[in-house]
């Protein structure tokens, strides 16, 4: 059970998480203006590095221009465990995150070609622009956005049993795989490590979080953080902070 402390804090922090590290020079984000757009973000690799992508249940629509001026654009789709990636040194990227939920727009509507042709010199105001054109062409389902944020007022902790009918956790399954990107399940156990993330970062002993998060016990939360933001527990003592610029996030 999540303690009403550990909860109203994590409710405290007003946006959704927005994303995990990109270890990563150069890193430097806004908040949305759209209420379905998480932040708008830019990124400057300054030498060949690897990085660290999280798992944080949202969507990317991204531009890419290279150290030799080639300008791609793509959908980062969210994922069930952290990523290693490849930058070189000269590629910039610009990118606009969007809210759990909201995501499929992008992958239903957006011209990927026309979007690197038409952001590519204009920047991240542009980007976000077309990020909110599709985002009025395509809204998610009641069924999903209740689940977020009843999601999101658990703290990682709600249960799919229960009351819930065998036809609803279908039809919730479903609507999950294709406006969230993900299965219920593993939204919620991103939800979860990301609230562990946040009690961590504050100091919170890794035994009380694993108990009052629910996790079998201080190891089977170690996995979970390892296997969904990529860094053991250590990382995101307060001194590691992954908000700090030194480890900016994705």
């Amino acid at each position: 059970m999540v303690t009403g402390a550990l909860r109203a804090r994590w409710r405290w922090r007003g946006a959704w998480p927005i994303v995990g590290p990109v270890i990563t020079a150069g890193y430097r984000e806004r908040p949305g203006r759209h209420p379905a757009v998480a932040a708008v973000w830019t990124s400057v690799t300054t030498d060949d590095a690897g990085s660290i992508i999280a798992a944080d249940g949202c969507f990317d629509l991204i531009v890419r221009t290279s150290r030799r001026g080639q300008v791609s654009a793509f959908v980062y789709q969210p994922s069930a465990r952290a990523h290693h990636a490849t930058t070189l040194a000269g590629d910039r990227q610009l990118g606009v995150r969007v809210r759990p939920g909201y995501g499929a727009a992008l992958l239903q509507h957006a011209d990927l070609t026309r979007v690197a042709t038409r952001v590519g010199a204009d920047g991240p105001d542009a980007l976000e622009a077309v990020v909110a054109d599709l985002l009025e062409q395509a809204r998610p389902p009641r069924i999903v956005t209740d689940f977020v944020e009843d999601t999101r007022a658990s703290a990682g902790g709600l249960r799919l049993t229960g009351s819930t009918t065998a036809a609803r956790q279908r039809e919730l399954q479903r609507a999950c795989r294709r406006w969230l990107g993900l299965g219920p399940k593993v939204f919620l156990r991103i939800e979860r490590v990301w609230t562990a993330r946040a009690a961590i970062g504050r100091g919170t002993a890794l035994a009380t979080v694993a108990a009052e998060l629910g996790y079998a016990d201080q190891a089977h939360l170690t996995r979970e953080v390892h296997a969904l933001i990529g860094v053991t527990p250590r990382v995101l003592r307060p001194v590691a902070n992954l908000q700090d610029p030194a480890t900016p996030r994705r």
